[in-house]
């Protein structure tokens, strides 16, 4: 309100919802089930698990265990969250009778610029810049009723999906050679391709930089634009949707959570795994596997997604003083930080510049790795939120977003 000396602040301590904290927190440590297999493996590897090393006995329960319960659905998740944050922001402005706008924008650039740093520095495969671009366009959406948001996260979703499957219609107007480059460049790599891509990452920082720099910069335009704008911007409004129904803060019944649990895994998981079966009977054939089978990846992490939630939620009504919901909201509260350690952890463990196990570490190897970082992150985050208000990185990010350094012990 124009006269006004108010000055919005970030949300404190004691104003935090405890539920959104715990959601966080296990979208983040779940991420890392996939973001690992980009980081110790060429990148073919994560769309076409035969292209590098044999998928058997242990690595072929972790890959399944990977695919099945994360690929997709812990990101989901961020999404739909980031999409619910956008809206608990904007709740709190009005409260305070202020115009969130400038604050929201400001939030989005900050990000986008942390996401550009991680994404070309550190890991191409970085979720920050999506996020932020995708704020910068649903926050028009804020106003919106739980209905039109529902329906129009939907639609983007829909979107997203008919460009892949228009993709693969067009296929047989495509120049000659041009289907095969593309196989080649995400789905069965000459042997030569391989090594050069482990020589790469092997290497200095400044080599890897030879091929992280290309490899992001095509995953922020052209999978941006084709894929990734819909399916995150449809899941952000699905978020805003259910924390406007009250399901993401626990202020919703157990009845309509059971129901976000039952529809959500019972009709998710066997869509997913009906994709894997038909994977694998059609041998991991790229037309196939690739444009259509996808699929059913991309509706059951949606429905997956919203199924965790309501099961996370459920539990959260129950108890969120237990040890686990405790040690969860606090890698929650610091859900940024926390994203970028994994890969700076990571890019050490696997990089040229640190240990350079890219491409020593099988499938099954890489769970023990995931397991050693979850415990890391819960005993580092409990131990930093008893001395801070704040993450190291949030701190960062609040306190450029609200144009002043935030006090950030306690």
């Amino acid at each position: 309100m124009a006269g006004t000396s108010y000055i919005l602040q970030p949300i404190g301590t004691k104003n935090r919802v405890i539920t959104l904290d715990i959601l966080r927190g296990c979208a983040v440590l779940g991420i890392l089930l996939m973001s690992i297999q980009r980081f110790s493996m060429p990148s073919y590897a994560f769309l076409n698990p035969l292209s590098f090393e044999n998928l058997e006995g242990l690595n072929l329960y972790a890959w399944l265990i990977s695919h099945v319960f994360a690929n997709g659905k812990f990101s989901a998740m961020l999404a739909m969250l980031f999409g619910a944050g956008i809206l608990m922001i904007s709740q709190k402005a009005r409260k305070e009778h202020m115009r969130s706008s400038k604050l929201q924008y400001r939030r989005f650039f900050v990000l986008l610029l942390i996401g550009i740093l991680h994404a070309y520095l550190l890991w191409y495969g970085d979720l920050l810049v999506a996020f932020s671009i995708c704020g910068f366009f649903m926050f028009a959406f804020r106003s919106k009723s739980k209905a039109y948001l529902f329906k129009s996260g939907v639609i983007f979703l829909v979107v997203g999906s008919g460009l892949k499957l228009l993709l693969a219609y067009s296929i047989p107007f495509w120049e000659p050679g041009q289907f095969q480059l593309l196989e080649s460049k995400l789905w069965d790599p000459s042997a030569q391709e391989i090594t050069n891509q482990i020589s790469y990452y092997r290497g200095s920082w400044e080599q890897q930089m030879l091929i992280r720099v290309p490899e992001a910069f095509y995953m922020q335009t052209r999978i941006f634009l084709s894929e990734v704008f819909w399916k995150v911007s449809g899941l952000m409004l699905l978020g805003m949707a259910f924390y406007k129904k009250g399901a993401l803060i626990g202020k919703q019944s157990k009845k309509y959570l059971s129901k976000m649990l039952i529809y959500g895994l019972g009709l998710g998981l066997p869509l997913v795994v009906s994709g894997v079966l038909l994977d694998f009977h059609y041998r991991w054939d790229f037309e196939l596997s690739y444009f259509y089978f996808s699929q059913f990846n991309y509706w059951g992490s949606v429905l997956m997604a919203i199924g965790y939630c309501g099961f996370i939620v459920l539990l959260c009504k129950i108890s969120t003083r237990s040890f686990i919901a405790r040690s969860l909201s606090y890698v929650g509260r610091m859900s940024l930080s926390n994203y970028l350690m994994q890969s700076i952890i990571c890019s050490y463990i696997f990089y040229g510049h640190g240990l350079g196990l890219y491409g020593d570490l099988d499938r099954s190897a890489q769970g023990v790795v995931v397991l050693a970082l979850w415990v890391f992150q819960i005993l580092f985050s409990s131990i930093w939120l008893s001395y801070f208000q704040f993450g190291p990185f949030e701190w960062v990010w609040r306190s450029l977003s609200y144009g002043r350094a935030q006090p950030i012990k306690k």
